[in-house]
């Protein structure tokens, strides 16, 4: 029997790729939406973990952010072998830093942000001490400062939605309707 969710994954002619700042949900709602899709799901950071044998944040320490971010490209380029409309893959918030993984990205699939404020970031994750670039003094103030640098690189997305002040399904769901209405379903 055909259900609604078989339906999906055979007109899902892209992979969906999450982007957006710390906190704003990609992981969480990644999980959720290749669940509604029935797809796999990747998360480029646990995939660099796997690979490396250690913590993003012993990453950085260790061999610094370019090389992190390197390992990052390599990551996209692997799922970016993956079969159209196969997955959703969640990025790291400095992937679309680098005009050679936005490429990968859209090349391969649709480019999901997840926007979100700093506050609301920040209000997400200070409680979570693994965030290499917020080991700092006032880590409230440079979230303010990265993503306003990073803002116009995410905002060159396929699809914009704000994840201030939503659940993790509300934000998954928007996103599947959103992917359901520009396949004609």
């Amino acid at each position: 029997m055909e259900t609604k969710y078989n339906s999906v994954k055979r007109i899902l002619k892209k992979n969906i790729f999450l982007t957006g700042f710390m906190g704003s949900g990609k992981t969480s709602v990644g999980k959720v939406l290749a669940n509604y899709l029935k797809v796999d799901f990747f998360d480029t950071d646990e995939l660099i973990v796997q690979e490396q044998g250690m913590s993003v944040n012993e990453i950085f320490t260790r061999y610094g952010e370019n090389y992190f971010r390197s390992r990052e490209t390599e990551a996209l380029k692997t799922l970016g072998n993956r079969s159209p409309g196969t997955c959703v893959i969640s990025t790291g918030g400095g992937a679309v830093l680098r005009e050679e993984n936005f490429l990968l990205m859209k090349k391969n699939g649709l480019i999901v942000y997840l926007d979100v404020s700093a506050e609301e970031a920040w209000r997400r994750i200070k409680n979570n001490h693994d965030r290499p670039l917020l080991k700092v003094d006032n880590p409230c103030k440079v979230m303010r400062e990265l993503l306003q640098e990073r803002r116009p690189f995410y905002q060159k997305a396929d699809l914009t939605i704000n994840s201030s002040g939503k659940t993790v399904v509300e934000i998954a769901q928007e996103i599947f309707y959103e992917v359901i209405a520009r396949t004609g379903q």
